[in-house]
């Protein structure tokens, strides 16, 4: 179903408010026929090491396992702001989802930069072909991307992926921007 969901933030010295709103989507897995269903993508530019102080008071091993964002001991940090430095890399993470499939459908990706209405860098295709979840039927989707290449500005990041044995798609775009 179609969701809004509000955050309220009160800063505890000055008691200052904000609030962040936005509308999202828990999409019905099962009933899609015509696209291909992925989850939300996420952007980020650093992994924190788990063994940190930030992560090791009381953790719970079960969660961490389950978590889809911690990797080899590492947990990827999502970006609020979408704002990313050339000089380091932006990590892409998402699942696409093969709720009939028993085995790993291939799937291809890419991630691409657009500027105005010009692609100015594309990913090489990512070919996914193991890693389905038994229990999830999801299938995870990792970009590491260089943007040594682009030049400070505005873009719009679209993550492409595709089905070619079921001739299924999907497209996610959002706003990033790129500084020195």
């Amino acid at each position: 179903g179609k969701y809004d969901i509000k955050f309220l933030a009160r800063e505890n010295v000055s008691g200052k408010m904000g609030t962040y709103q936005t509308k999202f989507v828990v999409p019905d897995l099962t009933a899609e026929t015509r696209f291909l269903p992925i989850s939300s993508v996420v952007l980020s530019s650093q992994r924190m090491d788990m063994s940190s102080a930030v992560f090791s008071a009381q953790r719970d091993k079960r969660l961490e396992a389950a978590n889809p964002l911690i990797e080899d001991g590492k947990k990827l940090i999502p970006s609020v702001t979408r704002v990313f430095n050339k000089n380091q890399d932006m990590y892409v993470y998402l699942q696409a989802y093969e709720p009939a499939a028993e085995n790993t459908e291939p799937l291809v990706a890419t991630v691409s930069f657009i500027r105005g209405k010009v692609k100015t860098f594309e990913t090489a295709p990512l070919q996914v072909t193991a890693g389905l979840d038994a229990k999830s039927k999801a299938l995870p989707l990792k970009f590491d991307v260089p943007l040594g290449k682009l030049v400070p500005g505005k873009y719009t990041c679209q993550v492409n992926v595709f089905n070619p044995s079921a001739q299924k798609f999907a497209f996610w775009r959002r706003e990033v921007m790129v500084v020195q």
